[in-house]
């Protein structure tokens, strides 16, 4: 049996739990809690989880910040990722998706709706297989996620410059990030780039 991976970051514990519960019931039966982006991004480099479910406010690095981070990282940035905030108005959810998220779910959810993404991001098969500790095709391939559009509301949000509050920190740019990873090297490379986003986070503090 496959043991499917979800990591979770998000600084509110009771919402760890009730996302841990609810995505566990459908099949990812090992969850990761991270409650901060820097945690969060270490765990899914070390980890390589199935799914990453990602709250947008955050204290250090905003949901925006993580999930640009996650992107910039050569073996995360095809992990699909589903944002979950109380934050729904179309700027974030515009930032999110030219960020590259896969889902996002408004706070308060339900189980069901939290289902419905994981179908909407896997496809039902892969989800009824997954369900069943079934093996699915990976990693997973960009052109095989679906990937949330704007309503026409929001269609112009694309033509205007991207704000400068989802930049990264200067100490984890993705450039310091990408000479830190080496693909003749991935083990040494995944402890650099722990070790830069440890190291950034104690500075931040």
């Amino acid at each position: 049996m496959v043991e499917y991976c979800a990591l979770i970051i998000d600084d509110d514990v009771w919402m760890q739990r009730i996302l841990s519960k609810t995505l566990q019931s459908y099949g990812f039966r090992k969850t990761l809690l991270a409650s901060d982006g820097y945690e969060g991004v270490s765990l899914a480099i070390e980890h390589l989880p199935d799914i990453i479910v990602l709250d947008i406010l955050m204290p250090d690095l905003s949901g925006h910040q993580t999930l640009k981070l996650l992107r910039s990282i050569k073996i995360t940035k095809n992990i699909p990722v589903l944002m979950v905030s109380a934050l729904s108005d179309a700027e974030n959810l515009g930032k999110a998706i030219k960020t590259g998220v896969n889902g996002f779910i408004s706070k308060p959810f339900t189980r069901t709706t939290v289902f419905e993404k994981l179908v909407n991001i896997f496809g039902q098969e892969r989800m009824e297989r997954i369900s069943a500790g079934l093996p699915i095709e990976k990693p997973y391939q960009e052109e095989d996620l679906e990937i949330p559009t704007l309503s026409k509301q929001t269609t112009s949000y694309d033509d205007t410059p991207e704000p400068t509050e989802t930049e990264i920190p200067p100490g984890v740019t993705p450039e310091r990030i990408s000479k830190s990873y080496k693909e003749e090297d991935e083990q040494k490379s995944i402890e650099a780039i722990k070790k830069l986003l440890l190291k950034t986070k104690k500075s931040s503090e």
